[in-house]
């Protein structure tokens, strides 16, 4: 039996309203963190689609969402974020939101949701675009002791939309960056037809303050 994630994303959305609530679910994973501050940044710029891990994914060079915290993830949320039906959360009494699931709220917006944490990139891929890495892939910020170049040196392209919060000389980020590259209008989403413009975005920071 095989199951089509695309297609169990689309049904979950079903459930998490679109706009500014999507904003609320990250403020919520936020809380969950125990994190202290929450930034929202809209990005309108494009970036350069050289050096990706696959020409595909220059899709997600153009606008994005980001949204910004001050505490890294944990084990267990690298975990709980691979696992559509499950979430770290749910037996913690001290947390708000269901990681796991409050999460896919983020296919409103994007095919392709991008986390930053510690040293750590991982870029989601549920339509399986890159054949080499179905699903998905991580990078890394920092080198190993066995390489001489730095994922972030072969893979740049993927590392630019976060120059304005990771500088250069630091190999690791101090907390954690989800972005969300706004989904073309026009594209061959399974997960959901209608693309988010950047008017649509800006509506939704409005609906949210």
């Amino acid at each position: 039996e095989e199951v089509e994630v695309t297609s169990i994303l689309k049904n979950i959305l079903d459930n998490y309203p679109a706009g500014s609530a999507t904003l609320r679910e990250i403020l919520q994973n936020t809380d969950d963190a125990g994190a202290q501050t929450q930034t929202f940044i809209l990005d309108t710029r494009s970036f350069d689609s050289n050096a990706l891990v696959d020409p595909v994914l220059g899709v997600c060079q153009g606008p994005a969402i980001i949204a910004t915290n001050d505490a890294y993830f944990q084990p267990k949320d690298w975990i709980a974020i691979r696992r559509i039906h499950n979430s770290s959360k749910t037996q913690d009494e001290t947390s708000t939101g269901k990681y796991g699931l409050g999460f896919r709220s983020c296919y409103h917006i994007t095919d392709n949701p991008h986390v930053l944490s510690h040293d750590k990139l991982l870029i989601l891929d549920p339509h399986q675009r890159v054949e080499d890495y179905p699903g998905g892939f991580e990078l890394l910020t920092s080198r190993p002791p066995e390489k001489t170049r730095t994922d972030r040196d072969f893979y740049a392209g993927h590392f630019a939309p976060f120059a304005a919060i990771l500088k250069p000389e630091d190999s690791v980020y101090q907390g954690t960056a989800i972005r969300l590259p706004l989904r073309l209008p026009g594209s061959d989403s399974k997960i959901k037809s209608t693309g988010t413009s950047i008017e649509t975005a800006r509506q939704m920071f409005r609906d949210f303050m």
